[in-house]
């Protein structure tokens, strides 16, 4: 065991410049497996409990302007899809720790999820080197777009790609019918 600490401390201490030049994350290809800490009520969260929603995984830091303008847009589409058909998980890359605790106090009120991700390890999974950085993951577990940066047209092209997995999302099963207690005809 103690002959292993020092490989695994060297793991954990690799961040995402060990993973700068590699080749990126193919898009079809399986989402790299995660799992983290929700920051505001540090229950675990892992990619395989998602599959059948729709994932969006974003990057970023609250010094980065324009991630600070992703951010909003991804809050108000979390909130008009609702997290049975989308979860939106923000991965605080690079946070100074002298504001991470404020960024969990304003976490409180979000409908998005904050990652913890202090030691960089779901970062450096998806080789992230620059912010913001968005995967949108589709309900099998797969990378359905990737979107480097924020600008003129991201808002758009967002929702057209987050529309697009939805479409190819299963749909929620009719509720039964209570007045009878029986279920639903088909």
């Amino acid at each position: 065991m103690w002959r292993r600490l020092p490989l695994l401390l060297s793991c954990a201490l690799l961040g995402p410049a060990a993973y700068a030049g590699k080749a990126a994350l193919a898009v079809g290809s399986p989402a790299p497996d995660y799992s983290g800490r929700d920051a505001v009520t540090h229950e675990r969260v892992h990619a395989d409990a998602q599959r059948g929603k729709v994932v969006i995984l974003t990057f970023w830091a609250t010094w980065c302007a324009p991630c600070r303008k992703e951010l909003p847009i991804l809050e108000a589409l979390q909130r008009k899809v609702g997290k049975d058909f989308l979860r939106v998980y923000a991965v605080p890359f690079d946070e100074p720790d002298q504001t991470y605790g404020a960024l969990v106090k304003a976490a409180r009120s979000w409908q998005i999820t904050l990652i913890d991700d202090r030691y960089g390890s779901i970062a450096g999974r998806y080789r992230i080197d620059s912010i913001p950085h968005l995967f949108l993951i589709d309900r099998d577990g797969r990378i359905a777009v990737e979107h480097a940066g924020f600008g003129e047209g991201s808002l758009e092209q967002l929702v057209a790609d987050v529309n697009s997995a939805l479409r190819n999302a299963p749909q929620a099963p009719p509720a039964p019918d209570e007045s009878s207690g029986a279920p639903p005809a088909h």
